[in-house]
């Protein structure tokens, strides 16, 4: 017996119903143009994913609220759909809709955007020199093409000394986790 279970969340914003939902995939192919007019093409990159919602939710000054404090938490989430899982997706966009007929009633339209999270590494020093238990290199070390962290030691004034800084933040705020209150997880779990 097949289950399909779709989420009826946005992150940890609950809503009564999804009217309906568009995927977008697509690529950015590059045209250039040569001597003959024709364009040519020598490269294609896969844009993010994007996802469309018509939602629909009950109590709309609190569930509006509640949505535009999670996009701007910009805590990335997983969304469950009909057609596809999608990791990592962010709230774009938010428009809401007002009319005498939905006075109390939530009626938007909300465009979700994957983001695409890369890590970094360090290369292994090339003499051969010790690094640690990791054996990774040292940003700004002897033969580093990559420039040391800024640190109050290394500025050159006291105006700079305030900029520098040892921890690293995704956007201006430091993430947190909110707990997934999907229906998918209630069923795995």
């Amino acid at each position: 017996m097949s289950v399909i279970a779709f989420s009826r969340a946005i992150g940890p914003v609950p809503l009564s119903c999804f009217v309906s939902e568009r995927h977008s995939s697509s690529l950015d192919i590059t045209e250039i143009p040569i001597e003959t007019g024709a364009n040519i093409t020598d490269h294609a990159v896969v844009k993010p994913k994007t996802v469309m919602l018509d939602v629909g939710g009950q109590n709309a000054a609190a569930t509006f609220a509640a949505l535009v404090r999670f996009q701007e938490s910009r805590v990335p989430f997983v969304l469950v759909t009909g057609l596809k899982v999608y990791q990592n997706m962010l709230v774009k966009r938010i428009d809401a809709d007002r009319t005498a007929d939905f006075s109390t009633v939530l009626k938007a339209r909300v465009e979700l955007q994957e983001i695409i999270l890369v890590g970094t590494a360090y290369a292994a020093d090339p003499n051969g020199e010790p690094t640690g238990a990791s054996e990774r290199g040292r940003p700004g070390g002897a033969g580093s093409t990559r420039a040391a962290p800024p640190t109050p030691e290394r500025s050159g004034d006291a105006a700079t000394a305030g900029r520098s800084t040892g921890t690293v933040q995704m956007g201006d705020n430091p993430t947190s986790t909110y707990p997934d209150q999907s229906i998918l997880k209630g069923l795995l779990e």
